[in-house]
């Protein structure tokens, strides 16, 4: 396992000053950077969300393996199973050294006009046994807390994340994910700020941004004891 400081980049994060924010983020020296999976804005649902797909090719192009780059989470019930593999994975899975968390989503953070019963098995599956998957060096994780979601990072050997959530469910996911040999994902929790534990894992930052100068003040603060 490892230490690593990750961003889980806002909405508008591409809107303005990207090249700049990017140069900051480099200057940093942070391990990867993710993006979400919202057909809506989950912070105001007036307001635009990035197509994630294609900034993250964006992305990816932008950074030039500095840093990885991911999905966190990709909820694989929001389309039909063959539109998921056709238009998100199959293109995700060319990248080198990808990040894919995957999930299976709720109406929390938005709601869903329709929802495919997709299973989530399959879908890993059908990513552990892609060639671009076991040749690029990607990884894979699983988001959620459920007895069915930690089944299968112990049945596949995988990563597993947290949004935000309790403590003592965090350390139980550690307990599982210690034992695990050679894992092909991280233990990530997505934060607001920094969380000690007496273990290593993955810290995912989650930056709100409505500006160049906010951004900055934001990751400042986050890494400047670091």
């Amino acid at each position: 396992m490892n230490r690593k400081n990750s961003l889980l980049l806002p909405p508008q994060f591409f809107e303005t000053d990207f090249d700049k924010k990017i140069r900051s983020i480099l200057d940093l020296g942070i391990d990867a950077l993710y993006l979400f999976d919202h057909f809506k804005n989950p912070t105001d649902s007036i307001k635009p969300t990035y197509i994630f797909t294609e900034e993250i090719f964006s992305l990816y192009k932008k950074v030039k393996n500095e840093i990885e780059v991911g999905v966190c989470v990709l909820n694989v019930n929001a389309r039909d199973l063959n539109i998921l593999f056709k238009d998100i994975i199959d293109p995700l899975l060319e990248l080198k050294n990808i990040n894919i968390g995957l999930g299976t989503g709720d109406n929390k953070y938005e709601k869903h006009d329709e929802i495919f019963d997709n299973d989530i098995e399959v879908v890993i599956n059908y990513i552990l046994k892609n060639n671009n998957f076991i040749s690029n060096n990607s990884t894979l994780f699983i988001g959620g807390n459920s007895q069915s979601k930690l089944d299968l990072v112990q049945k596949y050997n995988l990563g597993i994340n947290q949004w935000m959530g309790s403590d003592s469910d965090f350390i139980d996911k550690q307990n599982i994910y210690k034992n695990l040999i050679n894992p092909i994902g991280t233990l990530s929790r997505c934060v607001t700020n920094k969380k000690i534990y007496v273990f290593d894992y993955e810290k995912i930052f989650v930056v709100k941004d409505s500006n160049l100068k906010i951004f900055q003040e934001t990751i400042d603060n986050i890494f400047k004891n670091d």
